[in-house]
């Protein structure tokens, strides 16, 4: 299920649904975004930023993988941010440069001019933020206070995550109730945001020209399908490393760090993140009572449950869930 829904009603929910409007086809932006987009700003606090939503069900199981493709024009940026995990196989410029399970918050950066295509096998909703060239050329001379025009290039394409950009992504999605008639000024904040971090992302890493592929150390498929099935089949479960260890055929010392490689997360954290995901389907229903979701999502104690709930979604269970009863 999607890591978290806007509320539907109420003059919140008007002011955020115009601003994250969704896709007709994958990365391809609402006409009214495309045209904000096509804004060139005189400074970064000028938007020329678009933001929409594709997402895609029916997919996994018995369902066919579906598979999509698209090229960033060449004067823009298209940065995708997770929002519930899925498995996918992402190709940059025809080379394959992730496969796996993507987990919520996990964000992907296509440069101008570059063609992405994603075979999908289960179902997926993603955020896309689409940043013309102009709009990252001037925050960056905002920041460093350096006018000689040079246009920054971010050009790494692999999937990756930031804990900072999850969070945005979050924010996004979980605007306050103080929201009611900002919420455009709201959302292009938070756009702005996710630029500022990009190029912060950026600035730590040296540029050699050439884009990393898929790490040699991570997860072969085979034995990262067979993690991912046994925490599944077992999150109500105590289970600890040397169990998953074992499930894929290996140490625990192999194992944590080829989990890592091929997930870009460590194995506790991304049963944490299964887990809060089991407790979001349960509390989605008003059968079960919040201790209900964490006892069979696996948590021991209500106090930990609420804790990990609150870091991962940007909200307490129980105001996650008057929210989903607000949008049915």
């Amino acid at each position: 299920m999607e890591a978290s829904s806007l509320p539907a009603g109420g003059r919140l929910a008007d002011s955020l649904k115009s601003c994250i409007r969704s896709e007709d086809a994958w990365r391809l932006p609402a006409p009214a975004d495309a045209a904000r987009a096509g804004v060139q700003p005189a400074s970064c606090t000028t938007s020329g930023l678009a933001l929409s939503r594709w997402s895609v069900t029916g997919i996994g199981g018995s369902a066919p993988s579906r598979e999509l493709s698209a090229t960033t024009p060449a004067d823009m940026y298209t940065v995708g941010v997770n929002l519930r995990s899925t498995d996918i196989t992402f190709l940059h410029d025809g080379r394959v440069t992730f496969e796996g399970r993507v987990m919520p918050g996990m964000f992907q950066v296509t440069g101008p001019g570059h063609s992405a295509r994603a075979v999908f096998h289960a179902s997926c909703d993603v955020l896309h933020l689409y940043v013309p060239q102009a709009v990252l050329d001037a925050c960056q001379r905002e920041a460093s206070g350096d006018d000689a025009g040079t246009s920054v290039l971010v050009d790494d394409p692999r999937v990756s995550h930031d804990p900072c950009v999850e969070r945005l992504g979050q924010a996004l999605l979980l605007a306050d109730e103080a929201f009611t008639s900002f919420g455009q000024m709201y959302v292009d904040s938070i756009n702005l945001a996710l630029v500022s971090r990009l190029l912060e992302l950026r600035s730590r890493v040296p540029l050699n020209g050439a884009a990393p592929m898929l790490r040699k150390s991570a997860l072969p498929k085979w034995r990262l399908k067979r993690a991912v099935e046994f925490i599944d089949a077992h999150l109500c479960d105590a289970i600890g490393l040397e169990d998953v260890a074992n499930a894929a055929g290996l140490t625990r010392m192999h194992f944590a760090a080829q989990f890592r490689a091929a997930t870009g997360l460590r194995p506790h954290e991304y049963l944490l993140r299964r887990r809060i995901e089991c407790a979001q389907q349960l509390l989605a229903d008003e059968e079960y009572s919040l201790l209900d979701a964490a006892q069979l999502a696996g948590f021991r104690s209500q106090a930990h449950f609420t804790t990990v709930f609150k870091r991962m979604v940007g909200a307490t269970p129980k105001r996650w869930r008057d929210t989903q009863y607000a949008d049915a």
